[in-house]
């Protein structure tokens, strides 16, 4: 896989690599994602990821530097932001913990990740996704519908259960 860089999404929840994360990096390839507390960051560098940690949220940014002092995290808004001001121009890995469900403009959310991933890049999103057999739908559940235009269009679309309705996508172009 040609290096790049990757963006996650760090949210509450564990530092567990979904399957068919790349565990080993001959080179260290960039990495880029969205940050609450930066331990999706954390763990990309663990893995030999040059990553770079972003969020709309100056409190989260705040937060994550705090945590992680010598990791490479950003103010940027991913939705308006002009991602010339991204350190590198491809990512290998990009990530997205707990923040699809709320993306405003989905299709748009999807088309960017595609113009900056890498070639042979991943994107991972983890999100919560209805379950009927845990009852009513929650307000933070990826609906049918959002989850179809997430897998949509990949060459590649692998599913990890995190949770009774986490879900782990990785999708690759």
């Amino acid at each position: 896989m040609a290096a790049g860089p990757a963006l996650s999404s760090p949210r509450p929840g564990g530092d567990r690599v979904p399957e068919g994360a790349p565990r080993h990096r001959p080179r260290p390839p960039r990495a880029g994602h969205r940050l609450r507390g930066g331990r999706a960051h954390a763990l990309l560098a663990r893995l030999g990821y040059r990553a770079v940690g972003i969020d709309c949220a100056p409190t989260a940014v705040t937060d994550a530097r705090a945590r992680h002092p010598a990791a490479d995290i950003r103010l940027f808004d991913f939705d308006s932001d002009d991602a010339a001001r991204l350190p590198h121009p491809a990512f290998a890995v990009i990530t997205c913990r707990l923040v699809y469900r709320w993306a405003a403009g989905k299709p748009a959310l999807l088309s960017r990740v595609r113009r900056l991933l890498a070639p042979g890049g991943v994107f991972w999103v983890v999100t919560s996704v209805h379950d009927p057999a845990q009852g009513r739908a929650r307000s933070w559940d990826a609906e049918t519908s959002e989850v179809e235009l997430l897998t949509a269009g990949w060459s590649k679309v692998q599913v990890s259960p995190l949770g009774p309705s986490l879900r782990c996508y990785a999708l690759r172009p």
